[in-house]
């Protein structure tokens, strides 16, 4: 991190980073019975290094490492930090634990008048440059990072206000609670914070204080900021997630990667095509292949909706459910002349509906909706969507969607709706209409579905070359 002493000077100057990793690590049972957390085996290499080499990455040179449960071994493995062209002092906990604050109020001299603060199990990748910043121009003695989460990955605890991704700017921390939930809270406390020593001027030195009922005063006295952060958070503080992080890190680093820079856009944006194929839901797929395998069965036809890249999709899709599963299928965008009349005549809000009205949509019928946003009436985002369900919904036909984000209308109202799960809100549609593709190739091949061979796999199967 290269922030000078104001918003406005040179980048000469770092914020030290704390690293705190003096927890028992009891959720993971015999895996850290005899082994601290930071160096369980994570592609080939211990946790903390590849920490260590993020941090650096993202502009860091000196980490002071908060240990304490075998925290010597850790210190042997890391040293002084040379090999990773780092800094590291160490600090172990004294004879009584203090708690993620009491431990960050004993590493102030060590740490100086601004630092950076992670967790143990914690990987990031984010700009650190860039929340450094936004914490020095917010003049607030703390900054908060949060990730939108929605529930995906662990339980929201904040409610955040004027969230600026693209630019980096501190926004508005509205309600930070670890226990009173309400269902505002779509954000979650990232694992980066940024502090200027006198936020601590409050805790005490002699008895325990969680990081977290700090950022509570602090939010409360108006001293904390907060910055959105659009790549989602790794941990190895539980099971699934060191397995999750194993996974990720698995492939060999590039060249540029090895140097300490961040990896290519390409390697960043397959690992999260990985990221969604282990987060996809496949029950609710399941759910997707019966509830269409019925409305084959009562003789109903399937109607197919998208907007923009998902009509696409959705002309496609009409194909391979007519020619490999036997259905009567249409899609309305695929006739031009009728829609873009409509559109001119009625307006697009009822395009989809007054297409299905004129084609007799029955009770069983189903449509197949591909769509990114799932349809808002409120926020008018492909209001259509919205008719078209509506009108289902009244005549009892079966309603399936593929989408992506929160599901809008169509997750709300449908029979079964397959989620594509955020990994990148920077990439929300480009990984949403790719695996549309992925998730209807998906149900056309399913055995509840599939009723004739696709023509390369028959000719290969008889033989020939």
């Amino acid at each position: 991190m290269t922030p000078g002493p104001s918003p406005t000077a040179g980048t000469d100057l770092e914020l030290p980073v704390a690293i705190l990793a003096g927890g028992l690590a009891t959720r993971m049972g015999a895996l850290t019975a005899d082994t601290p957390k930071a160096l369980l085996d994570v592609a080939g290499e211990p946790f903390v290094f590849h920490q260590l080499r993020l941090l650096r990455a993202g502009g860091s040179r000196r980490v002071v490492m908060c240990v304490g449960h075998l925290g010597e071994r850790v210190q042997a493995a890391v040293g002084d930090g040379r090999r990773f062209d780092l800094e590291v002092e160490w600090l172990f906990d004294g004879p009584r634990l203090l708690g993620t604050g009491g431990a960050l109020r004993r590493a102030l001299p060590r740490l100086g008048p601004r630092f950076a603060v992670v967790y143990g199990d914690s990987y990031l990748r984010c700009d650190y440059r860039a929340i450094a910043r936004a914490f020095l121009a917010s003049g607030r003695l703390a900054l908060m990072t949060v990730y939108e989460n929605d529930g995906a990955f662990d339980a929201s605890n904040v409610e955040l206000e004027g969230a600026r991704t693209e630019s980096g700017q501190a926004a508005r921390i509205v309600v930070y609670d670890k226990r009173r939930r309400t269902p505002a809270m779509r954000h979650i406390d990232y694992g980066l914070g940024l502090f200027d020593a006198r936020a601590f001027d409050g805790v005490p030195d002699d008895r325990p204080t969680d990081l977290a009922a700090l950022y509570g005063e602090l939010l409360a006295r108006g001293e904390l900021a907060g910055v959105e952060v659009p790549d989602r958070f790794f941990e190895i503080g539980s099971v699934a997630g060191l397995e999750e992080l194993r996974s990720l890190l698995a492939a060999p680093p590039t060249p540029t990667a090895s140097r300490g820079a961040s990896m290519s856009f390409t390697t960043q944006f397959l690992d999260e095509v990985q990221q969604v194929v282990r987060a996809l839901d496949v029950e609710s797929i399941e759910r997707a292949a019966t509830t269409l395998a019925k409305v084959r069965a009562d003789g109903g036809r399937l109607f197919i909706l998208g907007v923009g890249g998902s009509a696409g999709n959705a002309s496609h899709a009409v194909n391979d459910f007519r020619k490999l599963c036997g259905f009567e299928a249409y899609a309305p965008t695929d006739n031009v002349s009728e829609l873009t009349a409509r559109t001119n005549d009625e307006g697009w809000k009822t395009v989809f509906a007054a297409w299905l009205v004129v084609s007799k949509l029955r009770k069983e019928d189903g449509l197949l909706i591909f769509s990114v946003g799932g349809g808002d009436a409120e926020k008018n985002v492909s209001p259509n969507l919205v008719e078209a369900v509506k009108l289902a919904r009244e005549r009892g036909a079966k309603v399936v969607g593929i989408v992506g984000r929160d599901g809008g209308y169509t997750k709300k109202c449908a029979d079964a709706c397959v989620l594509i799960p955020t990994v990148n809100k920077e990439h929300i549609t480009p990984l949403t209409e790719g695996f549309q593709g992925v998730v209807w190739h998906l149900l056309v091949t399913h055995p509840a579905l599939k009723a004739n061979a696709t023509k390369w796999e028959s000719v290969a199967a008889a033989g020939t070359p």
